[in-house]
């Protein structure tokens, strides 16, 4: 293991948060490394291997998309794309009219932002602190967390203009120092100060995650989608979600959006779409979106809705719904989350624990009172689990204001995985409280 992480280091560009593993092999919803040690993928790619690992089925479907047709240009139709693409529509209960496939969940929110734009002559986009949407420009700049291209001076002016960011419905850590109900969602209604108070006349579009993943899986209190939407109307903006990790059966829903009721004028998937064994990425827009965009050839890569891409999604959409994955996400994923609350009641270091569905949240405090971000545990907490054979997501950072484990492991997770995988959590909870003598 240690040679191929010191050659890594050596002949890679170390752009990523890399853990010292070297990852060989992967079953369900277990990775191996290279020296056969076994771990519960509670990462799952960022929400993108939906399926786990060596899903027979999927690898059949692409193996027999592999000796037809692989790659064309975006120039022909093909079989595969127009399946996909009704398929798409039809899940999302024909609200949308219109899909256009991309490679990565960044691109896709390129042409989103590009579509806002172009449908309401330009005007800026208002999106969420806290909020993620990609690495590329545009991306990047709605994006509310401060990573290096937001923050380093040589590189910000990579960065377009005409982006305004505004506080998430974070109701644990409010920024109004605001409790909800009482608040009367006096975040939505700032929204609206800020704009006016602002001067800005014409605003193209609001862009959200329905959950915030990255920003520490923020959860919107009841109501607050819906009076976003209500905000959209009367500003004349377009509604756009990403739900590049919550869709295709995360929360418990093909959709979060469906949770609440609410759907937007674009939405953005990717990650899931293709159990993450292909890169693909889609764009579906309603009627009006869609009719404009036609009139553009603004926006493509070579890649872009290739077949194999597309038989992937078909064979892994074929799964999800065989398998009730969604159900089989929303029953496994109240059984973490019970657990999780009942270990609250032990150790004083959680500070939240929320979530829906298979994405969820455990937000690592100083106490409770104070609800300070203890970033220095998290960081222990998440190399412990890791050690012990859990492999979790970290969103810590003092620019964040928190400090959280995510798990979100594949949604073909059992009961009895879950239980096992919850057994150690708890073992190396238990461990961190006596070697740091943390209260109970």
């Amino acid at each position: 293991m240690q040679d191929y992480l010191i050659l890594d280091n050596q002949i890679v560009s170390q752009v990523y948060a890399r853990d010292p593993l070297v990852i060989s092999g992967g079953e369900g919803v277990f990775l191996y490394d290279i020296d056969g040690k076994k771990y519960y993928d509670f990462s799952a790619h960022y929400s993108s291997s939906s399926l786990g690992h060596n899903h027979p089925e999927l690898i059949k479907g692409i193996i027999k998309q592999l000796s037809t047709l692989v790659s064309v240009s975006v120039q022909f139709a093909t079989r595969e794309r127009v399946a996909l693409a009704k398929r798409l529509l039809l899940l999302s209960g024909e609200n949308y009219k219109k899909v256009l496939f991309g490679v990565t969940g960044s691109d896709a929110i390129e042409f989103a932002l590009k579509a806002a734009k172009y449908c309401k002559k330009g005007g800026v986009i208002v999106s969420f602190w806290r909020g993620y949407h990609g690495a590329t420009a545009g991306s990047a700049a709605a994006t509310g967390k401060a990573e290096t291209i937001q923050i380093d001076p040589s590189i910000t002016s990579l960065l377009p203009s005409g982006f305004v960011h505004v506080s998430p419905p974070y109701c644990y850590r409010c920024d109004y120092k605001k409790e909800y109900p009482s608040c009367d969602l006096f975040c939505i209604d700032f929204i609206k100060k800020r704009i006016i108070n602002d001067g800005y006349d014409n605003i193209a579009a609001i862009i959200t995650e329905p959950i915030q993943a990255a920003g520490g899986v923020i959860v919107p209190p009841p109501g607050y989608l819906k009076a976003l939407k209500k905000l959209c109307r009367e500003l004349d903006a377009l509604l756009i979600f990403d739900e590049v990790v919550t869709g295709f059966g995360r929360t418990g829903s093909f959709f979060a959006s469906q949770h609440w009721d609410v759907y937007p004028d674009i939405m953005v998937v990717g990650k899931a779409l293709t159990g993450g064994y292909i890169p693909g990425s889609a764009v579906l827009m309603t009627s009006e979106v869609g009719e404009a965009m036609d009139k553009l050839t603004l926006h493509g890569h070579t890649h872009s809705a290739y077949p194999l891409m597309c038989a992937s999604a078909l064979t892994n959409l074929d799964i999800i719904e065989n398998e009730r994955l969604p159900d089989n996400a929303k029953r496994v994923g109240n059984i973490i989350i019970k657990r999780l609350q009942k270990m609250m009641g032990k150790y004083s270091f959680i500070g939240d624990i929320r979530g829906v569905g298979l994405l969820i949240a455990i937000e690592i405090v100083q106490d409770r009172d104070s609800r300070q971000a203890d970033y220095q545990m998290a960081d222990k907490l998440y190399s412990k689990l890791r050690e012990a054979g859990i492999i979790t997501e970290l969103e810590s950072s003092p620019r964040l204001e928190s400090s959280v484990i995510v798990l979100h492991p594949p949604l073909i997770l059992s009961e009895k995985e879950a239980c096992e995988a919850l057994d150690i959590i708890e073992r190396v909870f238990n461990e961190i409280k006596g070697v740091c003598g943390v209260r109970s």
